[in-house]
């Protein structure tokens, strides 16, 4: 790219010029042209948006975009002076302790991750999602997105979803309209569904007690998937409920409060 080469004027929108790792950013380009829009080292493919005028891409914020850098924006690898700013987050601490019978070895987890993660980071390039996401079932939420963990006295992760607590056998509705990529039982994650929602973007759902949708079944928007369990490790009878953007975790209440659609 030519130094200095710039998107000749074309307007670019973004949702918000302040991001945080794990909240959306969306970027619509008034150009029907436009292919692509990059930031830090990663290019995103642009969509049809539903006004005929403009194309957009929704964007989950990853951990490699560090708090306190500006990132500029291009589209077609070209400049459009638009940057994102990335401010930190607080995370909370959640201690638990786990039936040994309960945990699983490293290599289990390993196995199960690689068949998740390829689900999760499948792009399929219509957009199959419409309007805000609907929380998929209604409960208080024990754990929040980011949580750090500590398990029985050892480091953990950090928590890619919320959990809402609910009775067991509560109904699980589809957060938007998809596709079901993974309908099966995991060692980690229990009774598991992951739904494609297209654009490159999924939605999971972890540790039912029973599944109702089968795999490659489309699904609408509010539609029943499964019902709330304790199946895997788990400590009681919850949903984990997260969304991924072309492979990266997303806070999912920012796709319930933020006006996203295109």
């Amino acid at each position: 790219m030519a130094a200095g080469k710039a998107f000749a004027g074309v307007p670019v929108e973004l949702s918000s010029e302040k991001v945080s790792q794990g909240s959306v950013l969306f970027v619509r380009v008034f150009d029907k042209t436009a292919k692509s829009v990059k930031i830090k080292e990663t290019t995103y493919p642009l969509f049809e948006s539903k006004d005929g005028v403009s194309k957009g891409v929704l964007i989950g914020v990853p951990v490699r975009w560090n708090s306190g850098e500006r990132y500029s924006v291009e589209v077609d690898e070209k400049t459009t002076g638009k940057a994102v700013e990335v401010e930190e987050k607080s995370r909370k601490l959640e201690i638990l302790t786990i039936e040994k019978s309960k945990l699983v070895s490293n290599e289990e987890t390993a196995k199960q991750g690689k068949v998740l993660l390829a689900a999760i980071s499948s792009l399929k390039i219509e957009k199959l999602w419409n309007g805000n996401f609907l929380k998929p079932v209604e409960g208080m939420i024990t754990t929040e997105y980011g949580t750090r963990r500590t398990v029985n006295g050892n480091k953990g992760g950090v928590h890619r979803g919320v959990d809402i607590g609910a009775e067991e056998g509560t109904a699980v509705k589809a957060a938007n309209n998809g596709i079901i990529a993974i309908s099966r039982k995991h060692i980690l994650t229990g009774n598991t569904i992951v739904l494609n929602h297209g654009a490159g973007l999924v939605s999971v759902y972890y540790h039912m007690s029973e599944l109702t949708a089968k795999e490659n079944q489309k699904i609408k928007k509010g539609e029943v998937i499964g019902k709330v369990g304790s199946t895997g490790v788990s400590t009681g009878a919850h949903l984990h409920w997260g969304i991924w953007i072309f492979g990266v975790d997303v806070d999912p209440f920012e796709l319930i409060k933020k006006e996203i659609d295109f």
